[in-house]
């Protein structure tokens, strides 16, 4: 009851987040469509309403007018519609102050300016003067960069955090290294009462001939102290083990790429058009979409909107939208239009891996600030401290290994997908780009829903943190208050 109880908000919010698309897309495909209309109304106004618009008040009111651009530019003079100065796309209007006149009534003059603001994005201008995607900067990508040439605790680390935990990150981490330390050392300061009172057992049973107690708190003591000596090599030995199996992933990827896969003539796009098909090592840039590109989803994004709409809706709100109407309007087509909306949610579902990469990274360095205050109570009288260790290793292993089948489910996913049907094209090419966009999204969600199916979930992540935290510290005080 508990687990349905707590996947009803999970149910709710995919429910919410289904309806919001398809609205969405819903109302994307009405802009589309009467993205030409309200163009060419806008252009009637424009031409039928005067361009000249000016009023004198007191001082605590200014006074607009409408001036002629300079006549060294090309951009057009602003126009009034509806009480608003308007400009044609791609510019946008500018006031700027001109003076104060000894009444005190201030001037100012409109004029059309045109504006380049747009999300950072990394793509270059290709051959066909279509923007293409930057070997040189994508390959870099902290994301899904490639991975080290170089392997093992001296690789680099500046790209593929998806693909690779490095040893700069977790273990050799130096701030990471200094406190461990610490608490190594601490973590034997904590078997002092252990001793004491394992020194007390074995002269009480000197006196009774009772020794069975003794020697198994001997036992546990003994095997406490060599697991807080060898927890950092443990650490080490399986961050290194995690590192091989994951490079044997992408050893297999690099055998068994990603399918060629066309539906009447357009491929799926696994992977980015830079990337050539004999391409080793592979890469996951295609699905996982590399962080200097979620500005290019965006900018694409934006031009499902019209500029009537970004300037006379959405910019009085946030005025700095206003900057972005250049970028408005400019699909052409329903295939473009469904492109571009995948494009946005592999970018959302990108962002969301990027959180669960950066969060895995903080996760372990707890854990391995932990494991010696966890293998401390495995020394403590009573057998109290072992369910502390076993909690450690369970949250240890799911968060480490994680990333091992995340990489195993984007790998090999698109290879057992069953054939797409070859449907006959549609007028519009709805189907078509449905079929096309719909595989990596399916890829990238599994893989993004996949630390669920080993209970390494950010609920459960935290919720055992927390646990194991709470236990050591009860472990640690009874075991004081015995020894008082």
């Amino acid at each position: 009851m508990k687990d349905a109880a707590r996947s009803y908000p999970g149910k709710i919010v995919a429910l919410v987040s289904l309806a919001f698309v398809l609205a969405f897309i819903g109302f994307s495909i009405i802009s589309l469509v009467g993205q030409q209309s309200a163009w060419a109304a806008e252009a009637h106004i424009a031409r039928s309403s005067s361009a000249t618009y000016y009023h004198s008040v007191s001082t605590s009111f200014s006074t607009r007018a409408s001036l002629a651009p300079l006549a060294n530019t090309a951009a057009p003079d602003p126009t009034v519609i509806n009480g608003q100065w308007y400009c044609q796309p791609p510019y946008t209007p500018q006031t700027r102050l001109t003076g104060k006149s000894p009444a005190g009534v201030i001037n100012f003059d409109e004029s059309c300016v045109e504006q380049d603001l747009s999300f950072p994005c990394s793509d270059t201008p290709g051959p066909q003067g279509k923007p293409q995607p930057d070997e040189n900067i994508v390959k870099l990508d902290w994301l899904s960069g490639d991975i080290p040439t170089i392997m093992g605790p001296n690789a680099p680390h500046h790209a593929g955090h998806f693909t690779y935990t490095y040893a700069e990150d977790t273990y050799a981490f130096p701030e990471i290294t200094t406190l461990f330390g610490y608490l190594e050392g601490f973590s034997f300061l904590l078997m002092i009462p252990s001793a004491v009172l394992l020194a007390y057992n074995i002269m009480l049973g000197a006196s009774t001939f009772r020794y069975a107690g003794s020697l198994e708190g001997l036992s546990r003591f003994l095997l406490g102290g060599l697991a807080i000596g060898v927890s950092f090599t443990l650490v080490q030995t399986l961050i290194n083990l995690e590192t091989i199996v994951t490079i044997a992933i992408n050893q297999l990827h690099a055998q068994f790429p990603f399918p060629q896969t066309i539906i009447k003539g357009t491929p799926i796009p696994y992977t980015l058009p830079t990337e050539p098909s004999n391409r080793f090592p592979g890469s996951y840039r295609g699905l996982v979409v590399p962080m200097s590109r979620w500005g290019c989803a965006a900018n694409d994004f934006i031009g499902l909107f019209s500029q009537q709409f970004i300037t006379g809706n959405v910019a009085p709100v946030i005025p700095i939208i206003s900057d972005l109407a250049h970028l408005a309007g400019t699909v052409t087509t329903l295939p473009d239009l469904i492109h571009r909306i995948a494009e946005m949610i592999m970018t959302v579902l990108s962002i969301l891996l990027w959180a669960q990469v950066f969060v895995r990274i903080i996760v372990l360095n707890y854990y391995i600030l932990m494991a010696p205050l966890s293998f401390s109570c495995w020394a403590l009288p009573g057998g109290v401290g072992q369910k502390v260790v076993a909690l450690w290793f369970k949250g240890f292993f799911s968060v480490l290994f994680v990333q091992a089948l995340q990489l195993f489910i984007i790998t090999t996913l698109p290879l057992i997908l069953p054939t797409l049907p070859q449907i006959s094209p549609d007028s519009v090419g709805l189907m078509q780009g449905f079929l096309v966009e719909f595989p990596p999204i399916l890829a990238l969600f599994a893989t993004l829903m996949a630390p669920t199916l080993i209970g390494a979930s950010a609920e459960k992540v935290f919720g055992t943190a927390s646990s194991m935290a709470g236990q050591t510290i009860t472990v640690i005080g009874t075991a004081a208050s015995q020894a008082v």
